[in-house]
């Protein structure tokens, strides 16, 4: 099972340099750098709201002769038990047979492609398949005849309730799992959402029937948005949808909501004997289609947001304090926040906190240069060009766009918001986002160790 939504946009994976060394006679030559107009070239967007409320994205990319979807459905899962019964409906989607053709056809010979596959994010089911773009219309057909009525084979939901069953020991001893909840929880109050998982005893007995009541209660087909981006032409992809899905059943399940802020959020969570700590702290934040955004985005970048970070060149490579650190935009329950995770050794849990709380702090005081600056803008710039590069990435990026409400048209906008952003905002940024430090946090480890070295940071068990 994953955790919140993480679109590429919060951990970018790929990094553009404003100049490289290229081949030439006997020695290398620098490239030209980076001109203000370099950015990713997006076709136009066909969009379209169907009557019984899916919203569709089309696409045309030329690049090959295939077509990718993508399809989002809202997911509601409130309880941990309801959490655990979606993630049953995803690991047995598009298994068996499917009626094609008038008859009962394997899924995995129902297209020339394979069959499609199917993610469980927090608050998301995702599925994903690509076709030749002539099979479009068949292969969002079969999407919708699983979305409608999801066929659960007895056999195989029989092998993923052993599975899961032994996997949620282990996922439940996961630091990061461990420290994830317990923010949530420190953030959001004790909702049930963020509960234990049920036991094993209660995954043996969840039916068939209970994963098709989970699949009508949890997810919200009329919130569902559809992406289709491929080698057709975006009105005909938007007709194509709009057969294939406007009769599918609405749903309306409500969205776990969140409680009041409990007092005390800096937190020590016992894991008695570990010899490792995981550091997860909490920072207000703003939606991308926020005005401020691309400033704070440089502000995150220049903190912990990328490998070149100062956090990173702190607690990492200049004092080899920690294994990790990185800090990421999510918006779990839709709140945006900043989350600055870390891992270090027991030792080092004192000293780890004290420089994370100590460079938001100074990330305040000593506001990014102008080449810090620049750095984190080609580093933003190139990850978005890389999320653009193929159908596959491209689908994928508007979909992870679809999941945080934000217009498909702010990749084009993005990279130009980038160069304009000034120093004076990014500091801004700095002050009002890191200045006041964590609104929330929780340290996961061996707490009779590093408890009386974090006590006077205000963290208590």
């Amino acid at each position: 099972m994953t955790g919140p939504t993480t679109p590429m946009l919060t951990s970018p994976a790929a990094y553009r340099p404003s100049s490289a060394l290229a081949g030439s006679g006997s020695g290398p030559r620098p490239l030209p750098p980076l001109r203000p107009g370099d950015g990713p070239a997006f076709p136009r967007v066909v969009e379209r709201r169907l009557p019984s409320g899916p919203r569709v994205l089309a696409v045309p990319a030329m690049g090959t002769p295939l077509v990718e979807v993508r399809v989002l459905v809202p997911l509601s899962a409130g309880t941990p038990r309801q959490s655990v019964t979606a993630e049953l409906l995803t690991t047995t989607a598009f298994t068996g047979t499917v009626r094609a053709g008038g008859r009962a056809v394997p899924w995995d010979s129902a297209l020339t492609t394979g069959r499609p596959q199917v993610q469980r994010m927090a608050e998301w089911l995702l599925v994903a398949g690509h076709a030749p773009a002539d099979e479009l219309d068949r292969l969002l057909a079969l999407l919708a005849a699983w979305l409608a009525a999801p066929e659960i084979p007895e056999e195989r939901l029989a092998q993923e309730r052993e599975r899961l069953s032994q996997a949620l020991a282990i996922l439940d001893a996961q630091p990061r799992r461990i420290a994830l909840r317990a923010l949530n929880r420190a953030r959001y109050g004790d909702a049930e959402a963020f509960g234990a998982w049920p036991t094993a005893d209660v995954v043996a007995g969840i039916t068939a029937q209970d994963v098709r009541e989970a699949h009508r209660d949890c997810l919200s087909l009329a919130g569902a948005r559809v992406v289709v981006v491929g080698n057709v032409d975006a009105g005909t992809a938007s007709d194509a949808v709009a057969r294939a899905f406007s009769g599918l059943p609405a749903g309306s399940p409500a969205a776990p909501a969140p409680g009041t802020a409990p007092a005390g959020r800096l937190r020590l969570v016992p894991r008695p004997g570990a010899t490792q700590s995981h550091v997860a702290l909490s920072c207000r934040s703003l939606p991308f289609s926020h005005p401020g955004y691309p400033a704070l985005a440089v502000a995150n970048a220049v903190f912990a947001g990328y490998f070149s970070s100062r956090l990173v060149a702190n607690i990492r490579e200049r004092r080899g304090l920690a294994y990790h650190a990185l800090s990421r935009f999510d918006r779990t329950l839709g709140i945006p926040s900043v989350v600055t995770e870390v891992i270090c050794g027991t030792d080092s849990t004192g000293p780890v906190v004290s420089e994370i709380l100590g460079e938001m702090e100074r990330t305040a005081e000593n506001p990014p240069t102008r080449r810090e600056i620049e750095d984190a803008r080609n580093y933003l710039n190139g990850s978005l060009l890389t999320a653009t590069a193929s159908q596959s990435d491209l689908a994928n990026l508007i979909a992870s766009l679809c999941c945080w409400e934000v217009d498909p048209g702010w990749i084009q906008e993005y990279p130009q918001q980038l160069l304009e952003v000034t120093a004076d905002e990014v500091a801004a940024a700095c002050t009002e986002f890191f200045g006041p430090g964590p609104e929330a946090g929780v340290v996961v480890g061996n707490t009779a160790a590093t408890g009386p070295s974090l006590a006077r940071f205000g963290f208590t068990e």
